[in-house]
């Protein structure tokens, strides 16, 4: 049975549109490479384990790149309960205990995912080297030496932060990392008063890829709010669970910068290779 869901919050709410006016699927080429980072999963639950897992809060946590424990000054408070068994569990505390954000990663079969910004957090340029161990660099743009010593071409790197619903009892936030292409056609969606802001309450999408003779096409589809659980078995999302993912949400203190004498110790690497 569908849980009775809380009236929604309406500040970044615009006009809504008909099936009729409704963008056609997004099909576009995947012509760039991602760096490869672990993805999460867990197994479906019951119906209350979503909310379940969502507490709340005196007040709203504010954006950061790594979540703050909670403090509570409460001696008589009853110990929480901590710790689980399985995959699921497994796949929790990894993230919590690993330096990198877990990225989203589409795949053949379509998920859906709401935005939690109408925009990029975070636009940055990245190097690519193939060697072995750490292979993604932040360019410096002004003097680096892997563009002037190396001469290696930056790829662009434009972070959203979204909720993914892989596993629809337990969404996750997750970071969203687009190159050019799949930015363009996620900006066309913000200017279109149909599909924006990104990050309205009531839109949601649907992401899938297919990759076929090696070129990647991924389908990007908005989704409103009053289909998900009817052609999705999705319940949307409340106004208490937005607020709470909300305070997940990454933001530019995720990238890691080296120095300019640490870059040049990888461009020595390179031409003594």
């Amino acid at each position: 049975m569908a849980r009775t869901l809380t009236r929604r919050r309406t500040a970044r709410s615009t006009e809504s549109y008909s099936p009729a006016d409704e963008p056609e699927e997004a099909n576009l080429p995947d012509d760039e490479e991602e760096d490869e980072r672990p993805s999460r999963g867990s197994r479906r639950g019951n119906s209350k384990r979503r909310s379940d897992a969502l507490h709340t809060e005196e007040e709203r946590p504010s954006r950061r790149s790594r979540r703050a424990p909670d403090e509570d000054d409460e001696d008589t408070e009853p110990a929480p309960k901590v710790g689980g068994k399985g995959w699921g569990s497994y796949e929790k505390t990894k993230q919590a205990t690993s330096s990198f954000p877990d990225d989203f990663k589409a795949s053949g079969e379509a998920v859906i995912v709401h935005f939690l910004d109408p925009e990029p957090f975070l636009v940055y340029l990245q190097h690519w080297i193939e060697r072995q161990g750490k292979r993604s660099w932040t360019c410096l743009e002004n003097r680096c030496p892997l563009c002037d010593d190396a001469g290696d071409k930056p790829s662009q790197q434009v972070l959203f932060n979204v909720i993914d619903f892989t596993d629809p009892e337990d969404p996750q936030v997750k970071v969203w990392r687009a190159g050019p292409m799949i930015a363009d056609i996620l900006k066309n969606f913000a200017k279109d008063k149909k599909t924006s802001p990104l990050n309205r309450d009531d839109l949601y999408f649907s992401v899938s890829k297919q990759t076929k003779n090696k070129k990647t096409t991924y389908y990007i589809t908005p989704v409103k709010e009053r289909d998900l659980l009817d052609d999705w078995d999705i319940e949307p999302l409340t106004e208490e669970e937005l607020e709470e993912f909300d305070g997940k949400a990454y933001d530019e203190d995720i990238l890691q910068v080296n120095s300019r004498t640490e870059l040049k110790t990888i461009v020595r690497e390179l031409l003594n290779d």
